[in-house]
């Protein structure tokens, strides 16, 4: 794998990451009802969820690329479909905060901060949908153990950073704030390069078919 390659998981990696969610909702809890260090924890555990997640995509894709190889091109544009619709709902992204946190409810007892955390990820069905989107797309003979584990790292290192960063500006009402004022323009960047990276993809599948 080149550094294009690299690059563009990190960067598809970043934007799935940030997009609010479930998680956003539980590491800021845990950092409310916990403390910053109890955050850090629960943002290790989700990283490490995504780390398993990530694998469990790349093997599994890496098996249908050695038997039956001709499915891959499909999958392929069907997940370059599934990023463009992601961009399309990260540019046009609308908090509804006071939903969220109504209908939206942690127990209080009975869990530790990591296994909140690592949980947190591995529910959430849609993370899996949106790897084997990302790496359907790098899959070739090329593609080694070290690259799968090196791949599943990336992502899972970005997703820890980006919950640990969260923890912090919880922590910080200046930083959260800021966040929060500018929150649209970050998504409408990221949500315009996922567009045209997935165009690009899409463009690359179709001439399979032709």
């Amino acid at each position: 794998m080149g550094i294009y390659e690299w690059l563009s998981i990190a960067l598809i990696c970043v934007a799935g990451a940030t997009t609010p969610g479930p998680s956003v909702l539980v590491i800021i809890y845990i950092n409310n009802t916990r403390g910053f260090l109890s955050g850090i924890i629960a943002s290790l555990a989700h990283g490490l969820g995504i780390f398993i997640y990530a694998l469990i995509s790349i093997y599994t894709l890496s098996l249908i690329d050695k038997n039956l190889p001709s499915i891959i091109p499909f999958i392929q544009s069907m997940g370059a479909i599934f990023l463009i619709f992601f961009g399309y709902k990260m540019m046009f992204f609308k908090t509804n905060e006071k939903n969220i946190n109504k209908n939206f409810i942690i127990p209080k007892k009975g869990t530790d901060s990591f296994f909140l955390g690592l949980t947190t990820s591995l529910i959430n069905p849609k993370i899996l949908i949106f790897f084997t989107s990302i790496f359907s797309q790098f899959i070739n003979n090329d593609f080694n153990d070290y690259n799968k584990v090196g791949i599943g790292l990336l992502a899972g290192i970005i997703d820890t950073v980006w919950y640990i960063l969260v923890s912090y500006s919880v922590n910080l009402p200046k930083l959260k704030n800021y966040i929060i004022l500018n929150q649209k323009i970050i998504f409408l960047f990221f949500g315009i390069i996922l567009i045209i990276f997935s165009i690009y993809l899409v463009n690359m599948s179709i001439e399979y078919f032709i």
